[in-house]
């Protein structure tokens, strides 16, 4: 048994329990935190860990309403994904309204990655401290006030571009609180065998799909733009009123693991720094989603020299990111079902390689039709690798928070996501045939494609999560033997 699973061995040799599970001990300043938390690497202090507390007798269970605010969030998260792709779809027209450069509208996507970078810090702390439903509820406005200054913008005679940033920077800090958030979730309202399937709807993007859509129907010149953003707005306050009446969390815990001790914030991060496993899938999930962020921000700009309209580039990404959809959807069942995580990330990563390797040589002019094929595939299987990784990460970090594991591995993404962005719109070609065409930008996301795929190879990680809830399950069979004899 693993060094993180040491503290169910308390009580396990003796042969009463009055409360039907094994106690868990006070931790003893003398007592190695190691052995409590640990990656076999560093351990926090014993002021660094929380209070232990017993098993509650009550059977776990996912409640009714548990899917009920899965769905709010959902609509959360595609507000907040429309928001963030309201300009993607159209750059060209939106350059031209605002009286401004492509790279500046690349900076509107730019900016969402710094403000995800630098909240991602204290996401883990904010949801620990003040819960899953205020953290929403402070995300939905936060969306919201954002999106209406960006109407605000355009309403001068000569838009104003810096109150259209300040906007995006403050809708931006949504982002986080609603997908960092995906795990902790999940942990607080669902059962083990239902978790994965809950976090990808939380992860999927179906706000992006109405975007890639709606966007180019609507702002179909300059002068919809303005109707283009109240519209995004109306829409952001619509998903936010109904955060002010969910409850706080189910009527009882969703998991015998989620009421085990864990380690504080800043001994979470700690722990994370030096687990070698954890560090792997950072590697991992930066290359494969900020590959996704920097390929669909740029998307339209590398199709557009090839004579593609926005109105295509449109159509071709909303099919991606319905494809995406299905692709995240699809790995929460089946991981639920089979646990075969380490399978999975080593199957996708090469199928995803493929279609960036595709990429290179199917971008021209006159290849809707292959372009659209593998342009889903690219987004199924590397949108399945989503899910795989995320619970890859909360497993190999445990008894770290959820909360804490997934706000760094989202974090990751998007720094590789902005990284990557400055590249690509660097390696832009202005004197290539067609001009400004970005096939060494395809060429430089090939090659970030390979090394993730190395990496999905080297990982083996342990599955801490899933041995320390089989751990508690023999306890309670081992409990329930004792129980019967007593009787007898």
């Amino acid at each position: 048994m693993s060094s993180d699973l040491e503290m169910y061995q308390y009580g396990v040799k003796s042969n009463r329990y009055s409360s039907g599970r094994p106690p868990v001990p006070p931790l003893d300043i003398d007592q190695s935190p190691h052995t409590l938390y640990s990656d076999d690497t560093c351990a926090s202090t014993p002021s660094e860990t929380q209070t232990v507390i017993e098993h509650p007798s009550v059977q776990p269970r996912t409640y009714p309403i548990a899917w009920l605010v899965l769905f709010l969030l959902v609509l959360l998260r595609s507000a907040v994904s429309i928001y963030q792709t309201t300009f993607s779809p159209i750059p060209a027209v939106t350059a031209e309204y605002m009286g401004v450069s492509l790279t500046a509208i690349n900076w509107l996507a730019n900016v969402q990655s710094i403000v995800y970078v630098i909240l991602s810090f204290f996401t883990g702390w904010i949801f620990e401290t003040i819960g899953v439903k205020k953290s929403l509820l402070l995300a939905a406005c936060l969306n919201t006030i954002g999106c209406w200054i960006r109407w605000i913008a355009v309403q001068f005679p000569q838009p104003s571009f810096p109150i259209l940033m300040i906007g995006q920077v403050i809708a931006s800090a949504a982002c986080p609180l609603t997908l960092n958030i995906m795990t902790m979730f999940a942990a607080t309202w669902f059962t083990e065998n239902r978790r994965a399937t809950a976090g990808v709807f939380v992860a999927s993007n179906y706000g992006g799909i109405i975007a890639y859509f709606l966007m180019p129907a609507i702002a179909t010149g300059k002068e919809r733009i303005g109707f283009t953003l109240i519209m995004v707005a109306v829409i952001a306050t619509a998903a936010a009123v109904p955060f002010f009446f969910i409850p706080e969390k189910p009527p009882t815990p969703a998991s015998v693991v989620s009421t085990e001790p864990r380690p504080s914030y800043f001994g979470g991060i700690k722990l994370l720094m030096c687990n070698k496993h954890y560090w792997v899938l950072l590697m991992i999930h930066g290359l494969n989603v900020g590959l996704s962020i920097s390929f669909g921000t740029l998307f339209t700009q590398i199709l557009t020299p090839y004579g593609y309209t926005n109105s295509q580039a449109g159509i071709l990404s909303a099919v991606a990111l319905v494809s995406g959809t299905l692709g995240c959807s699809v790995a929460g069942p089946v991981l639920d079902i089979t646990k075969q995580h380490k399978l999975f990330l080593r199957l996708m990563a090469p199928l995803m390689l493929s279609t960036y390797v595709a990429f290179i040589f199917i971008i021209q002019k006159n290849s809707f039709a292959a372009v659209l094929y593998v342009n889903a595939m690219n987004q199924f299987f590397l949108s399945f690798l989503v899910p795989v990784v995320i619970e890859l990460g909360a497993e190999a970090s445990y008894p770290v928070s959820e909360s804490t594991s997934s706000s760094f591995l989202w974090q990751f993404c998007q720094i590789f996501g902005f990284i990557f962005v400055l590249i690509m719109d660097q390696l832009r070609d202005p004197n290539g045939d067609p001009k400004d065409n970005l096939t060494h930008g395809l060429i430089f996301q090939c090659c970030a494609a390979a090394v993730c795929t190395i990496f999905c190879f080297l990982y083996n990680g342990p599955m801490k999560r899933t041995e320390a809830l089989q751990s508690l399950r023999s306890h309670d069979i081992d409990n329930l033997a004792i129980s019967k004899e007593d009787q007898a």
